[in-house]
């Protein structure tokens, strides 16, 4: 048999498992938390849950930190938006924070609390390791670990790259799926589906064929796109006056684990998601639309913008809604199976996946091996 098994059911839903991944994956690794524009100016703010971790991501008068997002006076939210401008001041009682995550200043410290700045350094928000590839941002929530550059390894060069080529926004927005992570993800890491998910979407607009690169968690998909697709580019390009990307021509996906996706449609649009667990069962999807910058340097114009929108927008929803409908039920019958799923060859950036999930939550393959034993004297 040439295929292998996939990561067993149960971990799909067990809130163990859940906890496990929220600590041991994604505290562990490198997470994008956005792009450099969306903090551009000072106070501009994004914020995350990484893993357990409340993040804010902020701008200090040009400089970026990333500090957790819990005040040190009574536990308040500091930043209660997921992206915005504002200081990074408590909205409780007013405490606000500097760079470092050391105190600047408590309404009525003098009479109330005689805080000296030793104290309130030892009061100072947990800061976090960021980083950055080209236009992206990365944070790490762990006190230690690789530097991005080793955690991205081949993948950091293309990321520096893409990332500053593919910069005019296009579109943004979020879905609710419910389903675990893991599965949401494994709907962009094969094109075996696409036949049976998108006969009348994506079969039109590529080939369901796929040659793949590896690189520890990390995978690129290359999928030759139909010539009907080249053909309505290159016009969309003539007609828009943009250049195509030299390296990328086809549809060209990369996943940087554990949890975001990039595909790049003839070297002309980006697409960016990213999947963050909200529970067992339930994942936030986000996504970004960006074109390719214009090769005068020019911003693209909000009339180019919105004829993507118009042809692109509309494709990427429903490919996603079908996609979602799949995977959901997959999801509600792991519960109501008990032997791993099968993966074919086609299937290999998937298996990559799960094989650098179960290097990370290896005392978990310990209790499926258990589990498999004791089912087996069961049926003796």
């Amino acid at each position: 048999m040439i295929s292998s098994l996939s990561i067993h059911p149960k971990h799909y839903y067990h809130l163990q498992t859940f906890k496990q991944e929220l600590s041991r994956v994604f505290e562990q690794n490198w997470i994008f938390v956005g792009f450099k524009d969306d903090l551009s100016k000072n106070n501009d703010f994004i914020t995350i849950t990484i893993g357990n971790t409340p993040v804010v991501v902020q701008n200090f008068n040009g400089q970026l930190s990333a500090l957790l997002n819990i005040c040190s006076h009574r536990k308040a939210t500091l930043q209660q938006d997921v992206r915005g401008n504002r200081p990074l001041r408590c909205p409780y009682h007013c405490w606000s924070y500097k760079s470092d995550g050391v105190l600047s200043g408590v309404p009525q410290n003098r009479t109330d609390f005689g805080l000296d700045e030793t104290e309130k350094k030892h009061l100072a928000l947990k800061q976090f390791a960021l980083d950055m590839c080209g236009e992206l941002i990365f944070v790490r929530v762990t006190d230690t670990g690789t530097s991005l550059t080793e955690f991205l390894g081949p993948y950091f060069n293309i990321l520096q790259r893409i990332s500053t080529d593919f910069t005019d926004r296009v579109q943004e927005g979020s879905y609710l799926w419910n389903t675990n992570w893991k599965i949401a993800c494994e709907t962009v890491l094969e094109v075996y589906h696409v036949a049976g998910t998108h006969p009348e979407t994506f079969a039109n607009f590529a080939k369901a064929e796929c040659e793949i690169e590896y690189f520890n968690g990390h995978t690129t998909g290359n999928t030759p796109l139909q010539d009907a697709t080249h053909k309505w580019w290159a016009g969309a390009r003539k007609h828009l006056k943009l250049e195509q990307h030299p390296d990328y021509k086809d549809y060209n996906h990369f996943f940087i684990y554990p949890n975001l996706a990039i595909g790049l449609t003839n070297g002309s649009l980006m697409s960016l998601q990213t999947y963050d667990p909200i529970d067992p069962t339930h994942t936030k999807l986000n996504y970004q639309l960006r074109m390719i910058k214009r090769s005068s340097g020019k911003a693209t114009s909000e009339a180019v913008k919105m004829a993507v929108n118009i042809n692109f927008t509309q494709f990427n929803h429903t490919i996603l809604e079908e996609d979602r409908v799949v995977a959901e039920s997959c999801q509600e019958n792991m519960a109501r199976s008990n032997t791993p799923g099968l993966l074919g060859k086609c299937e290999d950036r998937i298996r990559h996946f799960h094989n650098e999930w179960r290097l990370e939550l290896d005392e978990l393959d310990e209790l499926d091996e258990l589990d498999e034993l004791l089912e087996g004297q069961s049926n003796v």
